[in-house]
């Protein structure tokens, strides 16, 4: 397994974890009716700002572990990257960009036809999420399927 391949494979787990936690924490604040005042995109970016490092650190944290410890059990510490490992992170931020691309029409639309701020908002981050999960399984998937 390539360095690339653990790298996209540790995304999405941490990317998982966060999509999951940060949902049931947005469910729990809208069954509170956190939602319905006017401070409710307040409440919303206040609960994501703290998503998004605590996912990019325990995606570096991984990411230095899984290397670790591969490095350890199979005594490969070979780093290098060649034109397939940058043609398929091609690959995978295509994939990235039109899952998020979709996202956020369809939020433009959900708020024109009335939806709230905070639906808006949720769509656009959980397609933005969804699209670098799609993104990194793109990746693994074009080094073992398509190839």
């Amino acid at each position: 397994m390539s360095q690339e391949e653990r790298s996209a494979a540790v995304s999405i787990l941490v990317n998982s974890v966060a999509v999951i936690w940060l949902a049931l924490r947005l469910h729990g604040l809208w069954q509170s009716g956190a939602f319905d005042g006017p401070d409710a995109l307040q409440i919303w970016a206040r609960t994501v700002l703290w998503v998004i490092p605590v996912a990019i650190a325990g995606f570096i944290g991984m990411t230095i572990i899984v290397a670790i410890v591969h490095g350890i059990v199979t005594r490969d510490t070979d780093t290098r990257s060649d034109e397939r490992d940058k043609a398929y992170q091609m690959r995978g931020m295509a994939a990235t960009m039109v899952v998020a691309s979709i996202g956020m029409v369809g939020a433009i639309i959900a708020l024109a036809l009335g939806y709230s701020g905070v639906f808006a908002m949720t769509a656009i981050y959980f397609s933005t999420a969804g699209g670098s999960i799609v993104g990194d399984v793109t990746r693994i998937m074009s080094y073992r399927v398509w190839g």
